[in-house]
Formats: C-alpha cells, structure tokens, sequence
C-alpha cells in the first residue's frame, strides 16, 4: 500500500498522495481558523454585557422603598404655619346694650336766668364697629323735678323731632349733641312756658327710648 502501483510512474502517483496530504492540512487549517474566530467573539462578547450590567448598577439595598417613596411625596405644613383670619365683615346693627346715653350740664350751678347748656353723649361701648341711627327723631333731653316725678322741660317740645343719622359707630366712639336751655316749662307744640325758680334740677337724655342715668344741677338766685 505505500509503494504506489498502477500503470503511471511512481513519480506521478506520489504527487497525487502529496497535493491531496497538502489539501487536507488546507481544510484542517481552515477548520482551526473559523473556530477560532468564533470562540474570540463570543469571549469578546461577555465583557461588553458585563460592562453594561456594571453601567446600570442596581439601586442600593441600604435604601429602603417607604424611604425612596416619602423622598417624592410634599412634606406637610410646619406646625408654625397658621391660616390668616378671614377679613371681618360689614359691621351689624347696634344692641341696646352697647349704646351709652350720658347726660351733661356744662355747670353743676347756674344763677336764675342763665341758659344751661345741656347736652348728651352717645358712645360705643362695645369691642366691634357697629351701625346705629342716632338722628334727631331718636334723641331727647329733658329737664326734670329733684324727685324725678315731673317732666319740667324736654327738646322735643320745641325743637324740630325728625332727621335720620345712621353712623358706622367705632368702639368708645363718643357724638356729642347739645342745646341751650331758657330755664322754664315747656308743652308739646311749643305752647306757653313759665320761668322755673332756684332749686335743684335732674337732666335725662334718651336715645330711642333707652335713657340715661340723670345728671343733677342748680339754679340759683
């Protein structure tokens, strides 16, 4: 089998064991290269996802999700924020028991037939702005005996009754209202009058009915 026979020489039968030994180290060789390629990519490619794992680290498990999750929510309000009081409204009507009606004579003594100067004093006395009419038809000042039974004199009997006066009244706001007194009796209508003589004198002011405490003063001769 290794002597080559046949009806060739030797010579050619020799070249033809030769070109097909080289042929098959070709192919061998051949085979050796392409795995080799493809082992070096697919050690290549190992690197590459490992790299991108280590890009994308996963997040820490030191934090935990109540922690990440409270981190996006809006903190409440500080404990020092308070919210402002609505502005106050339009101010109410008046009670009775706000108004103070003072009655004043600008003496305690006159002589007989001096002209008292007599007047009142209307004032808020409550802590809130207030509306109130304290117009002419409400108010009055009369003149009454020491004992207080009789009605000697009074500004409605007089003077013009009529006349409206709405007021936004301030707390301890005080209107002044006064008049002269001509020291005698007066009569609804302003009838006949006659001059009243030395004594002691009580001076009451009203306002819608609600009268003051009453002021004493003198006449004398």
């Amino acid at each position: 089998m290794i002597e080559p026979t046949g009806p060739l020489s030797s010579t050619v039968y020799w070249r033809r064991r030769l070109a097909a030994i080289g042929a098959g180290l070709v192919t061998l060789l051949l085979v050796i290269w392409i795995v080799g390629m493809f082992g070096s990519d697919a050690e290549t490619a190992q690197p590459t996802n490992a790299a991108a794992s280590a890009s994308n680290p996963p997040p820490s498990m030191s934090e935990s999700p109540a922690a990440a999750s409270s981190s996006s929510t809006t903190p409440p309000p500080s404990p020092t924020e308070t919210t402002p009081p609505p502005p106050p409204g339009p101010p109410q009507p008046c009670p009775d028991d706000v108004i103070g009606v003072v009655a004043k004579a600008n003496k305690p003594i006159y002589t007989v037939g001096d002209q008292p100067e007599l007047s009142m004093d209307v004032v808020n006395t409550g802590p809130a702005p207030c509306i109130r009419d304290i117009g002419r038809q409400h108010r009055e000042l009369t003149v009454l005996t020491a004992d207080g039974a009789t009605v000697l004199w009074s500004s409605n009997h007089c003077l013009s009754a009529v006349g409206s006066e709405t007021r936004v009244m301030q707390p301890k706001e005080t209107f002044n209202y006064g008049t002269k007194w001509a020291g005698s009796t007066s009569k609804p209508g302003c009838g006949a009058h006659t001059r009243v003589g030395p004594g002691d004198y009580l001076l009451v002011a009203k306002l819608a009915g609600k009268a003051s405490s009453p002021t004493v003063f003198r006449l004398e001769r």
